[in-house]
């Protein structure tokens, strides 16, 4: 039997050169991502990993944050929606309990 595992992430929050204080263009950069990693297997998500901040550039490719502008990323309010990689095992629990009640 084979098992198809790996990490992935998803965009938790989009942020613009203007809201960290950066009002000039800088050449290459679209935007800045709050990304969650998790763990999956099958490509269902099984549990978080952790969190980073990335560049999306004008390539359409992730790159890392230089280690000066953390500081101001970090210092932005961002949602908590580190559950989302818990989705595999919520919807195996509810699956189970609905099968329960109902069987």
């Amino acid at each position: 039997m084979i098992f198809f595992y790996g990490r992935n992430s998803f965009k938790v929050k989009a942020v613009q050169l203007a809201e960290i204080g950066i009002h000039e263009s800088v050449p290459g950069v679209v935007q800045f991502e709050y990304r969650q990693q998790y763990a999956h297997l099958y490509w269902i998500p099984m549990f978080p990993i952790g969190s980073m901040w990335c560049v999306r550039k004008t390539d359409n490719k992730l790159y890392e944050v230089s280690s000066e502008l953390l500081p101001a990323l970090n210092a932005i309010q961002r949602p908590k929606m580190g559950w989302l990689a818990f989705a595999g095992p919520i919807v195996i629990a509810v699956g189970l309990l609905f099968v329960k009640i109902f069987m």
